[in-house]
């Protein structure tokens, strides 16, 4: 794949989590791999119709390109070098599944069958210290993603981890869905 048809399917999945509500400007991330040590990511403050919504940047050493990137850079990074198969990683944000989050202390285990076969049991997790999870959440996050591809953090947001960018839209929707359920059932 060329990368311009590769910067396309990123701002195809972008615009998908746009139009959900999933990302905004300044508020959520997506990233994709592209090599071993390289990876495009949104950058600060940008909608994904803008021209330079998308930075290249090195995954292995934090440089001046990773200044203009998501506030999320140093998650995205942390995850890549720690799981060389995952391939794209999205911070989002659903008031479903943070309302959920807010009642329920430790998981979202999905009552619907899409949700209970294809995410199965999410995990939450609670920032408790704010300035130990300041300095210490991308370590957190990505430790957390060994064990499952989607965690919740409870207040912030749900990161994803795929080895395909489509998934993440699939998963998003699906976990959204699930918890939507939980929320209007009487379980």
């Amino acid at each position: 794949m060329i990368i311009q048809s590769i910067i396309d399917e990123f701002n195809l999945v972008a615009k998908e989590l746009f139009d959900k509500g999933f990302l905004s400007i300044g508020i959520g991330s997506i990233s994709l791999k592209l090599k071993a040590d390289q990876m495009i990511i949104n950058k600060k403050n940008k909608h994904y119709l803008e021209e330079d919504f998308v930075k290249k940047l090195h995954i292995l050493k934090e440089d001046m390109a990773w200044e203009e990137a998501s506030e999320d850079v140093k998650i995205h990074s942390q995850i890549y070098k720690e799981n060389s198969n995952i391939k794209a990683i999205a911070n989002i944000i659903s008031i479903n599944v943070l309302t959920y989050a807010e009642i329920h202390h430790s998981f979202l285990n999905p009552i619907d069958f899409i949700g209970k076969s294809v995410i199965g049991k999410v995990p939450i997790i609670e920032i408790g210290n704010i300035q130990e999870w300041e300095e210490n959440k991308e370590f957190i996050i990505s430790k957390k993603l060994k064990q499952s591809d989607i965690i919740i953090v409870k207040g912030l947001g749900i990161f994803i981890q795929t080895r395909d960018i489509r998934e993440l839209i699939k998963k998003a929707v699906i976990l959204d869905n699930s918890a939507l359920i939980l929320l209007n059932s009487h379980i």
